[in-house]
Parts: structure tokens; sequence; C-alpha cells
């Protein structure tokens, strides 16, 4: 793991903890949400991550695609009609 997920992870969990002790949490209570996020922060950095290259050329050819669907799409009827108190 390198260092940055270490250091993000680190700072979730501890924001985690802080926010638990914040609402009156007991200090277990605190600790085990601020491992549970710390956790899952790291493992989404890495899956992120591992994934980057895949995300970047799916949003250079996703977002400009979801554009020109919306732009041709956006006068057709949507699946539900207008509700009774609308006429």
């Amino acid at each position: 793991m390198s260092l940055a997920v270490a250091a993000l992870a680190t700072l979730v969990g501890g924001g985690t903890y802080a926010y638990a002790k914040s609402k009156k949490a007991s200090n277990g209570t605190a600790a085990a949400a601020g491992v549970a996020g710390g956790a899952g922060a790291a493992v989404t950095a890495a899956i992120v991550g591992a994934l980057a290259p895949f995300l970047v050329i799916l949003g250079i050819i996703g977002v400009p695609a979801a554009g020109v669907y919306l732009y041709f799409n956006k006068n057709k009827r949507k699946a539900l009609g207008p509700a009774p108190e609308d006429y």
C-alpha cells in the first residue's frame, strides 16, 4: 500500500473517530467506526487507483456520449405521464 493511500485512510479514520466522539459515542464505538471508515477508504482508493486508466477512457467516451444522447432525447415522453391534478 502506498504512503498516500495509508495517509488518506488515516485521515478518514481519524475524522470518523472525531465525528463519532462529537456525537457522544463511546470510545470503543468511535474507534470501531474510525477503523471501518479508514479501511473502507483504503480499499476504495486502491480500487480506484488500479482502475484509473479505464475510468479515464470511459470518461472521455462516456461524458460526450451522454451529452449527445440527452441533447437529442430531451423532448421525448418520459415513463410516467402527468399526474391527475395537472389536467
